[in-house]
C-alpha cells in the first residue's frame, strides 16, 4: 500500500490547533498593519494561527492632541481678553487640558487580539477567537469564540495575569451588560457609556466558581550594574529595576501546579510553549479551561512583555 505523502494530508482546521498539541511556537512581529503573532506546532500538516492586533492611527492621535492644544489656547486667550486674573486663566487652562486628556485616552481604539486561520482569505473570515478589552480597561479582557459567546476573561490581579474559563454565555442573555456594551465601540461616546456601565454595575460574573489559570513571569537575575543603580536610587529603584528585567520564561499554573511553560527565544519576541501532561487532567472545579484560554494568555503575555 502506497504511503500518502505528507504534503497531501488534509490540514487540520485552525480551531483544532487551539485545543490540540503539546509544543507550540509563538512568534511576534510588527508591520504597517499592526502587531501579528503567528502560532504553530511541530507538524507541517497543521495550519498556522495568525493573531492580529491592529495598529492605532497615529494621525488621529496627533489631530486629537492638536485639537486639545487649540482648545487650551482659545480658553487662555478668551479668558485673558476678558480681564480674568492669571491664576483663574491658568486654572481654566488646566481644567480644559485635563478634560481633553481624558477624551484622548477614551478615543484610542481598544486593545483587541483576533485569532485567524493563517490561510489565504483567513483574515476575511470570522475570527476563531477574539480577545478584547472591556470598557477601555487595559488590564481587563473578554474572550469570545467564533459565535460571539463569552467563555472566559483575563484580568491582572495581585500582580499576576489570570484567565477564567466558564460555560459560554450567549450575547443575547445579557444585552445590557458592560461585557457586551464593549462590543459596540464605534465612538468615544459609546466607550464612555460602556465605562459608565462598569462603574455602576460592576463586572458580570458567571454563577458558581470558575476555573482559573495564572501567568507568572520569571525574569533574569539582576546584573551588578542594575543592582548598583538601584542602590543609588533607593528601594524604589531596586523594585523598578527588578520588575523591568527581561523575561526568562513564563509559567502557567492551575491550582498552584505548573501546567505549561513558555521559554524565551531570540530577543524575547518569540516563545516556545510546552504543555504538561497534567494540563489534560481537569481541576476539581471543572474542565472549562482548555488550550484556547492558554494560548490567549500566552499571546497576551508575549505582547505585553515585548513592549517593555
Amino acid at each position: 500500500m502506497t504511503r500518502t505523502p505528507v504534503e497531501l494530508v488534509p490540514p487540520i482546521d485552525g480551531l483544532d490547533l487551539l485545543v490540540d498539541g503539546r509544543d507550540f511556537l509563538l512568534v511576534r512581529v510588527q508591520d504597517l498593519q499592526g502587531e501579528r503573532i503567528r502560532v504553530g506546532i511541530g507538524d507541517a500538516t497543521v495550519r498556522l494561527l495568525l493573531i492580529v492586533r491592529p495598529r492605532a492611527s497615529r494621525a488621529r492621535l496627533v489631530l486629537t492632541v492638536l485639537a486639545v492644544m487649540l482648545g487650551v489656547a482659545v480658553v487662555m486667550l478668551g479668558a485673558t481678553s476678558l480681564g480674568f486674573s492669571p491664576m483663574l486663566v491658568l486654572s481654566m487652562a488646566i481644567a480644559v487640558a485635563g478634560v481633553g486628556m481624558f477624551f484622548i485616552v477614551l478615543s484610542q481604539p481598544p486593545r483587541e487580539y483576533r485569532f485567524h486561520d493563517d490561510m489565504p482569505g483567513g483574515l476575511e473570515r470570522p475570527p476563531l477567537l477574539v480577545m478584547a478589552e472591556r470598557a477601555g480597561q487595559r488590564r481587563w479582557f473578554a474572550l469570545r469564540d467564533e459565535q460571539g459567546r463569552t467563555f472566559g476573561d483575563i484580568g491582572h490581579r495581585l500582580g499576576r495575569w489570570q484567565v477564567r474559563g466558564y460555560e459560554p454565555i450567549d450575547p443575547t442573555e445579557h444585552p445590557g451588560s458592560p461585557m457586551h456594551a464593549s462590543d459596540r465601540y464605534t465612538s468615544t461616546a459609546s466607550r464612555l457609556d460602556a465605562w459608565g456601565h462598569v462603574v455602576r454595575e460592576g463586572e458580570p460574573t458567571p454563577r458558581g466558581r470558575s476555573p482559573e489559570l495564572t501567568l507568572s513571569i520569571v525574569r533574569h537575575s539582576m546584573s551588578w550594574a542594575s543592582l548598583l543603580g538601584g542602590l543609588i536610587s533607593g528601594p524604589v529603584g531596586i523594585v523598578l529595576s527588578a520588575h523591568h528585567r527581561p523575561w526568562k520564561r513564563m509559567e502557567f499554573r492551575r491550582g498552584g501546579v505548573v501546567v505549561a511553560t513558555g521559554h524565551r527565544l531570540d530577543d524575547g519576541s518569540a516563545m516556545r510553549l510546552e504543555v504538561a501532561p497534567t494540563f489534560e487532567v481537569p481541576g476539581p472545579e471543572g474542565a472549562w479551561i482548555d488550550r484556547r484560554h492558554l494560548l490567549a494568555l500566552a499571546a497576551m503575555g508575549l505582547s505585553f512583555e515585548a513592549e517593555r
